[in-house]
């Protein structure tokens, strides 16, 4: 009897035993899977801020317009180039609502370029909209949008093109008229003569 009972007791030891081996293996396998997922998640959607500029608030019709997109992530990130279309998302505000307009490169502008744009980890990259022509050829506000894969955020970035200042013509010179010479008529004043009248007195003769 008292081995009968040993071996029921050592029995459930041994199930006890496994059941905690199973337990804390499961609750392993677990936390190593969500260590996984976590770094994948963390390597695909990188944490951090992109910042997109332009070197001036304001520029003439015609100028060219530069843009700078800095990568302050510790990672790489990923630009899509859709050349000949232009390289950022172009918008010009009209009624107070900003419209997003569209212009396309020759193809000559973009032969062999790579569909993806990488930056490096606290690195930048510069573009310009020099073949895109008609983007900005009309005075007003516009606005500027950089699209990053795995990025929720859109960085964006304001400035004004006014039209180029054209100088009124200068009015030609006024040539002043020969002076014509006055000629004065001399006033000729005539003296009438004075007559004298001479009264002689002649003292009367004593008587």
């Amino acid at each position: 009897m008292r081995g009968e009972l040993r071996y029921a007791n050592s029995k459930r030891f041994s199930r006890v035993a496994w059941l905690l081996f199973w337990t804390l293996l499961l609750g392993l396998l677990m936390y190593g899977f969500y260590q996984l997922v976590s770094h994948i998640q963390m390597r695909s959607l990188p944490a951090g801020q992109i910042q997109l500029s332009v070197p001036y608030s304001k520029y003439l019709v015609g100028e060219p317009i530069t843009f700078t997109i800095k990568n302050n992530y510790n990672s790489s990130i990923y630009l899509s180039n859709d050349c000949p279309a232009e390289p950022l998302r172009v918008y010009r505000q009209e009624n107070n609502l900003w419209v997003r307009i569209h212009d396309t490169a020759s193809i000559s502008d973009c032969p062999t370029e790579n569909r993806q744009i990488e930056v490096p980890a606290n690195s930048s990259v510069n573009g310009s909209f020099a073949p895109w022509h008609n983007l900005f050829n009309t005075p007003g506000k516009y606005r500027i949008v950089a699209y990053v894969e795995y990025y929720d955020a859109l960085p964006y970035q304001d400035f004004e093109v006014v039209a180029k200042y054209v100088p009124l013509p200068k009015p030609a010179p006024v040539t002043p008229a020969p002076a014509v010479p006055v000629y004065t008529q001399p006033v000729v004043r005539t003296v009438s003569p004075t007559t004298t009248t001479t009264t002689t007195y002649t003292e009367p003769a004593d008587d």
